[in-house]
């Protein structure tokens, strides 16, 4: 290597310093009001974030003037890319109507049928507002049927903020039993199915964990088990629904007890859904034994852009970003190996990548590599997150890959 990766990092983050004064200054006042300077953990980046004045299509704007091609979509929410004609239509539709009507509006049962027709296992559902309110209600719904209260998920698992299974121990979590399991492994798994269990909460793919796709094996094991032991198999199916348009769980043929969704479902704004069996669901029955409010479960801005979004959503689409993730991890694995850098690797499914480093300069390998790609105006998650949205096309991935290159090429030996 020409340099050091530690010196190289050190001249990439000076270079991000200079480009970028307007977006220190954002950081720097919110600062001042806010912790961390933002109102959402995962956009916190050292030594500071980018601050986005405009967007439209795959691409956004910062406060300094710099373009960056957009590769996070808003962590999988943004797969519409950036103001859609076709959503921004629809909410004007909703601003001439009215807005914060406290009552029916029609638009709910629209939009359940479409969520019906695209996920088998929704036999009925109930809206909410984000993918960790639904893993919540999934939760207190699989306990209150089952009357049990132990809940199983996953080491890595992520069902929101307060439902966090990293490596360390997350104290924000509710308060439930959880044990944890073992991700993707039969054998470790098995001494935690227990009568005690209510649920097993799994994401056919870990997203927040690295973009770890389950195996079929693994989550027909869960489907078994939780028959056998008469706990609800709950599929967080919050991201996954974009890499198949029947689910993962219409994928691989596993029907789960209850489905959570979220993000990009809602249009780009707040939206979460937790569904499942009737009998079920039908706590929820005005003679049931639950009851389920929130003051903007119906809005009319997420109804409207809702059913309006799912239009955009296509079979042939869906496939189309899976082609174009495929071929981006696949030739980007390629061009690492042949640069002899078997440290930095890429996984994922579909329109989802993760970018992974070992050794003893991980850390270092991986900023390395995010400030690299800010650099050349791409965009991506500093943990080593990607997703691909809906203006993305083959020339978005020549341009991500001819990045790829750069940086092996400043940093290694091609």
């Amino acid at each position: 290597m020409a340099t050091t990766v530690a010196t190289r990092l050190d001249q990439l983050i000076q270079q991000y310093e200079a480009l970028h004064p307007l977006s220190k200054q954002a950081f720097e006042r919110a600062r001042r009001v806010l912790p961390s300077g933002n109102t959402r953990s995962s956009l916190y980046s050292d030594p500071f974030p980018l601050a986005i004045q405009s967007a439209e299509g795959s691409r956004f704007t910062t406060v300094d003037g710099i373009v960056f091609e957009d590769f996070v979509s808003d962590y999988t929410a943004g797969i519409y890319g950036h103001s859609h004609p076709v959503i921004r239509d629809a909410i004007q539709d909703a601003l001439s109507t009215g807005f914060s009507l406290g009552g029916v509006i029609g638009k709910e049962a629209e939009l359940a049928e479409i969520l019906q027709r695209r996920i088998p296992s929704l036999e009925k559902v109930r809206f909410c507002n984000s993918g960790t309110e639904a893993n919540t209600f999934a939760i207190a719904t699989a306990i209150a049927f089952t009357q049990r209260k132990k809940i199983l998920v996953f080491d890595k698992g992520y069902h929101g903020g307060t439902l966090n299974f990293g490596k360390a121990d997350n104290p924000m979590n509710l308060p439930h039993q959880f044990v944890i399991g073992k991700y993707n492994d039969v054998a470790e798994t098995k001494p935690f199915i227990t009568q005690e269990l209510a649920a097993i909460l799994v994401e056919p793919m870990q997203s927040a964990g690295g973009m770890r796709p389950a195996s079929r094996e693994f989550l027909a094991f869960l489907r078994q088990a939780a028959d056998e032991v008469g706990a609800l198999l709950i599929f967080d199916e919050v991201v996954t629904t974009r890499l198949h348009y029947h689910g993962l769980q219409g994928a691989l043929d596993i029907k789960p007890d209850m489905t959570t969704v979220g993000k990009y479902l809602g249009g780009g704004l707040p939206f979460g859904a937790f569904g499942g069996r009737a009998e079920i669901m039908d706590q929820y029955d005005i003679s049931g034994s639950l009851s389920h409010s929130g003051t903007f479960n119906n809005n009319v801005f997420t109804m409207t852009a809702a059913v309006a979004a799912a239009k955009l959503i296509t079979e042939p689409e869906i496939e189309r970003l899976n082609s174009l993730g495929t071929r981006l991890r696949e030739r980007a694995n390629e061009m690492a190996r042949n640069a002899g850098l078997t440290r930095l690797y890429f996984t994922g499914y579909g329109s989802t990548v993760g970018v992974h480093s070992t050794g003893d300069e991980a850390s270092l390998l991986l900023d390395s590599f995010y400030f690299s790609m800010l650099s050349q105006g791409i965009f991506i998650g500093r943990r080593g997150f990607i997703a691909l949205n809906l203006m993305h096309g083959e020339e978005s991935i020549d341009r991500f890959l001819g990045a790829v290159r750069v940086f092996l090429r400043d940093h290694f030996t091609v």
